[in-house]
């Protein structure tokens, strides 16, 4: 039997800059068993663990077809995250789940797809960009709209360039330095009253204080309640649904989402 409190330990295959503050780790499970049965869902999280200084939740950013290894970025804000990003190559860390509840094909299949990222949020997308650069997203068209503070916390700038062969990727900095040409201000600038989202569906990842001001402009372009996904970072300790820290309403993020419809959450208050 599974159990779910019982870490795995992966090892750190590669390491990469995912932005200023932020590194690209790629893991892959010391047991091939583990590696066998690992499989996961867009917006799903694993709980990364390093011995002796606890553990916390991560969303998964790689392709979900190519699972001998995966991939996590983590940015350095706190004494966990500073004590990975002193790590090296073949250095082990434990791993729970995945959990969660993900962004599931048939909630976009078929549709057009937006996805809208605000800073740290943007690492959920990597996911869904890759497969759908590998022809493994089941969508009309790609679009992504991305908004950060400035150059430094872009995530994953290096790879820009790749996706924008296939992808439209729009970009808003709050507070670009005097060398950015693109948009200027928070995400909502790069909407412009005309577009039509009557046949898309969208995926909103970053700081909750955005979400009520993109969901108007979803919404004015016409897209339905169920049509509009976001994903809810709250404080997550079991990662099951036991501790009940991340209760909102009659939901636990951790277990029941953390990708939910607005149509769930539309009516239950502080949701976001």
């Amino acid at each position: 039997m599974l159990n779910p409190y019982l870490p795995k330990f992966a090892k750190i295959v590669a390491i990469a800059k995912a932005s200023a503050d932020a590194k690209l780790f790629t893991l892959s499970f010391v047991d091939k068993n583990d590696r066998a049965d690992f499989k996961f869902c867009h917006g799903q999280f694993l709980m990364l663990g390093v011995l002796g200084f606890g553990e916390a939740a991560f969303d998964i950013c790689s392709l979900t077809n190519q699972l001998s290894t995966f991939e996590l970025a983590v940015r350095k804000v706190g004494k966990l995250t500073e004590k990975l990003h002193q790590l090296k190559i073949g250095d082990l860390v434990t791993i729970r789940g995945p959990f969660g509840n993900g962004f599931l094909e048939k909630s976009y299949q078929g549709k057009d797809l937006l996805l809208i990222g605000g800073g740290c949020g943007f690492i959920t997308m990597r996911s869904l960009i890759l497969d759908y650069l590998a022809k493994k997203l089941p969508v009309k068209k790609l679009d992504v709209f991305y908004g950060c503070l400035n150059e430094d916390t872009l995530f994953f700038k290096n790879e820009f360039s790749r996706w924008r062969q296939k992808i439209n990727l729009a970009i808003a900095l709050e507070k670009p330095d005097k060398k950015w040409a693109g948009p200027k201000g928070v995400i909502t600038i790069l909407f412009n009253g005309r577009q039509d989202f009557g046949d898309t569906a969208a995926l909103i990842v970053g700081p909750p204080v955005m979400y009520k001001f993109v969901i108007k402009e979803l919404k004015k372009g016409g897209m339905r309640d169920g049509d509009i996904y976001v994903s809810l970072e709250r404080r997550m300790y079991c990662g099951i649904g036991v501790c009940q820290h991340c209760a909102i309403g009659p939901y636990y993020v951790c277990k029941d989402g953390p990708v939910f419809s607005w149509e769930q959450l539309k009516n239950i208050p502080g949701a976001i």
